[in-house]
């Protein structure tokens, strides 16, 4: 007697829904990993960019010169990422080392997949040229920041061409604890002095009962602004609190990626409104948390500017 035996079908059994259940399952597996990891590569932070003397920095002095050696002798481990660039802390907590996140500064994969579509091709060109146009404005940042203004950066190196002089392979570790060796000499990155973001170090003077020496902080701060305002170079990116951190008492910029020379910021007319948006949001949070610090800054700010202080109106920056 022939014996039929059936199939049982499960949810499984369908070709349909795996169309669906791959794609959630490596988008999953693709955030899972970007979590973990925050999306770093080797690759991200890697380029083939030639030689051109437009990224060459002033030369560095001898003592500056072992500074550097001495800073890239040591290991570095994975501290966090900015919008431009993955950080790296050195093993004596004092400065990092930040290398540029390539990955935005490059059109997503799909685009060269199907750039033998017109209108892709298009998008493909036009994407490439704002996001050189974007990375170069970066460089120039680094550059004239470490050219210029390196104590009031914290910036210790800038290295934006790919030399031979160097001659040290890098031992990072990333977010997960794996190691990689680089060789520095091929790499773009910048070295700096590792800072107290200003708001919590505020927070925490004030707790200890160090009043005195957090409206010295605050001083030296609009002193450093303004002063590079009067030599004609500005930060264009007015985040005051995410961008200034306290080194060993002294205000420093830890973002560096959107400084120019601008003859014409030593206008006050000019000046006297970006410092004053550059520090209304810290001046609303002062506000709100150390009254007697915004006392003290706003009387540093009418020392800068006079009456007009009292005149200027917040004009949110456009994007």
């Amino acid at each position: 007697m022939e014996k039929h035996i059936s199939k049982k079908k499960t949810v499984f059994s369908n070709p349909l829904l795996w169309l669906f259940v791959i794609p959630l399952l490596m988008f999953g597996v693709g955030r899972l990993y970007f979590r973990v990891t925050d999306g770093f590569r080797i690759a991200h932070i890697s380029s083939d960019f030639t030689f051109d003397p437009r990224w060459e920095t002033r030369q560095l002095s001898h003592k500056e010169q072992a500074t550097v050696d001495e800073i890239l002798s040591q290991d570095f481990t994975y501290l966090g990422k900015g919008c431009q660039s993955y950080v790296f802390l050195s093993e004596d907590g004092e400065h990092v080392i930040k290398f540029l996140k390539y990955q935005r500064f490059r059109p997503q994969f799909y685009f060269y997949w199907l750039s033998f579509i017109p209108a892709v091709e298009n998008s493909l060109n036009y994407r490439l040229k704002k996001k050189k146009f974007k990375r170069e404005n970066l460089f120039r940042s680094w550059r004239t920041a470490f050219d210029n203004l390196p104590e009031e950066t914290g910036l210790v190196y800038v290295h934006l061409n790919k030399t031979s002089h160097l001659d040290k392979q890098l031992t990072i570790y990333d977010k997960v604890g794996l190691k990689y060796t680089l060789n520095i000499d091929d790499m773009e990155f910048l070295i700096q002095k590792k800072a107290t973001m200003i708001c919590p170090m505020l927070d925490t003077m004030m707790a200890e009962g160090k009043e005195k020496e957090a409206k010295t902080i605050l001083s030296e701060l609009i002193q450093m602004v303004t002063s590079e305002y009067h030599r004609g170079f500005a930060d264009n990116d007015h985040a005051l609190m995410q961008n200034t951190g306290v080194y060993h008492g002294k205000p420093i910029h830890v973002d560096v990626g959107q400084f120019v020379k601008d003859d014409a910021m030593r206008d006050p007319s000019l000046y006297y409104q970006e410092l004053f948006n550059k520090t209304w949001k810290f001046r609303v949070w002062l506000k709100e948390k150390h009254p007697d610090l915004l006392a003290h800054i706003d009387q540093e700010l009418l020392n800068e500017m006079g009456e007009e202080f009292y005149t200027i109106q917040f004009i949110p920056k456009e994007r």
